[in-house]
């Protein structure tokens, strides 16, 4: 049986590690483009197609590491990383990084919702396009350099369904520009 002492370290411990996840996901921005360690060999990160997160093969399950992982993406010689200070971990990726799961309008702009739970704008910076890929389309939204998130089919369906047409084109406008779906 634990003193009340023993009760209120495991407490307090537990209380910082709580605080510290959440001020570590709070952080927008890595500067991962100054980290540059060595690959760690013998382990790798993998992304499904449906965007699912995986180390060495287990499925990670909790949203908040998901989340935090996903902060820490780097795109280079082709390939992507997780990077640290101090770590470099290869990720397999079977699509895109990210998944759009859900979007919302706003006035005159689009806002797309990642599989991490993050928000963003559709914009010249942040592009919706939509390629052709084995004859279906593959619309996928630029989140920053290389790192993109392709829209779940549920979603794209529901764009296509609100867009505006241009004589044999549609699309959606937001931010001012025009982003075509076809």
């Amino acid at each position: 049986m634990l003193s009340n002492r023993d009760r209120v370290w495991s407490w307090g411990l537990c209380m910082d590690l709580k605080t510290l996840e959440k001020s570590i996901l709070s952080l927008d921005d890595y500067p991962i483009d100054d980290w540059n360690p060595k690959i760690c060999e013998g382990v790798e990160f993998y992304i499904d197609s449906d965007a699912n997160w995986f180390f060495n093969d287990s499925k990670i399950d909790r949203p908040a590491m998901v989340k935090l992982f996903s902060k820490l993406v780097k795109y280079e010689d082709g390939q992507y990383f997780a990077v640290t200070p101090v770590e470099k971990i290869p990720i397999k990726v079977e699509k895109e990084i990210f998944s759009i799961i859900d979007y919302k309008q706003e006035d005159n702009h689009y806002f797309f919702q990642t599989n991490t739970e993050e928000w963003v704008k559709l914009s010249e910076k942040n592009k919706l396009t939509v390629e052709m890929v084995d004859n279906q389309p593959y619309p996928k939204i630029k989140l920053k350099n290389d790192i993109f998130a392709l829209l779940s089919r549920n979603v794209f369906y529901k764009v296509i369904a609100e867009s505006k047409q241009d004589g044999m084109s549609m699309y959606l406008e937001s931010d001012g520009k025009f982003f075509y779906l076809n």
